[in-house]
């Protein structure tokens, strides 16, 4: 976020306090992020807490209009991408849904760099 060209959309499982939400800024602030409260979007699926003991976050995010909307509305015009934690097929349906690319490595792989024998290969 140093970029004064990059915004953050962080999609939370339930609405941050605002004390939590003063600390991400505090941070954003010594490390002299321009603009962090203007540039730092916290969108939650509305549809989370229905859904939250059948679905990952990211269903529910594809579940949940209103949150896609906010999201589309904040990528409108702009270039972006989804960087998931774990990658997984739903991320390639809300990829679709956004229509955005996803940054990850290659998917038929990634399960392979996430095994500790993999890891060993690498460093042999």
């Amino acid at each position: 976020m140093k970029d004064p060209n990059v915004d953050v959309i962080y999609v939370a499982p339930f609405m941050l306090t605002s004390e939590v939400t003063k600390y991400y800024m505090k941070i954003l602030e010594l490390v002299e992020v321009e603009n962090a409260g203007g540039r730092l979007h916290i969108v939650v699926p509305e549809n989370y807490v229905k859904f939250k003991g059948h679905m990952s976050l990211t269903q529910a995010l594809l579940y949940s209009p209103k949150a896609c909307k906010q999201i589309q509305n904040l990528i409108a015009n702009t270039q972006a991408y989804i960087v998931p934690g774990k990658y997984s097929e739903i991320d390639v349906k809300l990829s679709i849904q956004l229509g955005v690319p996803i940054l990850c490595g290659d998917p038929t792989k990634i399960k392979d760099y996430a095994t500790k024998s993999f890891s060993k290969r690498i460093f042999q």
